[in-house]
């Protein structure tokens, strides 16, 4: 019988009275709804590669992106998805779902508190922002294996921003934090292709409010913003493949890491750009 997996944010690391006040919020959240729909997916998707749709169905969430730019995506050799991070775990889902689409397997770089759930191990690299000997250690072998996928021609997903995307102040726009230069490290020692996908919204103005304030309660409200988006539309505009040859003259990894980030947003600036360009009258511009 496979075992129940739970939803928290809470490290097992934390000091005892910030987990209770996490999962505490999170249990007001609707916690247990997420967990309800997680473990029901588990019995026919456990550790299967429809997990990432099923887990959108299970949702209703349903996805707003252009096909035939996924199409684009090379079959064969070491291939880096990267984009902002506005939501924090349905972005995460779209990504892992738009990626095994377009490649048969791949790992994403991720929080290790969301790395519990064994079934989904083999997709996950773990990064610990714990200040420990032992997180240090994790995140150097998750980095070291993340290398050696794309020697091998496999696929490494990752947010840059090592963060969800937060408003500098209160009730401002959000976006990423600063992105680290892994990202730029990744590509340069293996020559990868970069996929740039960008996602158009953010989470709550709650959300950002109580991020100006603290870590705990910023933590302990991405459940609600998961139960926020059910039965929503997630927009994702995906840029086309960047060929290593393109990259290749940005030797300083900071550089590289911002002009890949400026790439990331544009996609969403020129998707808007787009739509307000007015239709002819008779005309259908959809395809």
């Amino acid at each position: 019988m496979t075992k129940k997996a739970k939803i928290t944010y809470a490290s097992p690391d934390d000091p005892l009275i910030k987990s209770i006040m996490i999962q505490a919020i999170e249990l007001l959240s609707g916690k247990r709804r997420l967990e309800k729909l997680y473990n029901g997916l588990l019995g026919e998707h456990e550790g299967k590669p429809s997990f990432w749709g099923a887990a959108l169905d299970s949702l209703q969430v349903k996805l707003d992106y252009d096909p035939i730019q996924l199409a684009k995506v090379p079959r064969t050799g070491p291939v880096i998805f990267i984009a902002n991070h506005p939501f924090g775990v349905i972005d995460g889902i779209t990504i892992c779902h738009l990626t095994i689409l377009a490649r048969e397997d791949f790992q994403i770089l991720i929080n290790s508190s969301l790395c519990r759930a064994e079934h989904l191990t083999p997709y996950f690299l773990p990064i610990d922002f714990n200040e420990t000997e032992e997180a240090v250690n994790v995140n150097i072998n998750s980095k070291k294996r993340a290398i050696d996928i794309l020697r091998d021609q496999g696929t490494i997903v990752i947010f840059p921003a090592g963060g969800i995307s937060t408003s500098e102040s209160a009730f401002g726009p959000a976006t990423d934090l600063e992105w680290k230069t892994f990202a730029a490290k990744l590509i340069q020692t293996t020559q990868a292709t970069v996929v740039p996908i960008y996602f158009h919204g953010q989470n709550s103005r709650i959300f950002q409010i109580a991020s100006q304030f603290s870590l705990t309660l910023r933590l302990s409200l991405i459940v609600r913003e998961v139960n926020r988006q059910i039965g929503t539309t997630v927009r994702v505009t995906i840029g086309d493949p960047i060929p290593y040859r393109e990259l290749s003259t940005i030797k300083k990894k900071k550089e590289l890491t911002r002009h890949l980030r400026r790439i990331t947003y544009e996609l969403g600036t020129q998707s808007e750009k787009r739509e307000r360009l007015p239709k002819r009258r008779g005309w259908d511009l959809s395809y």
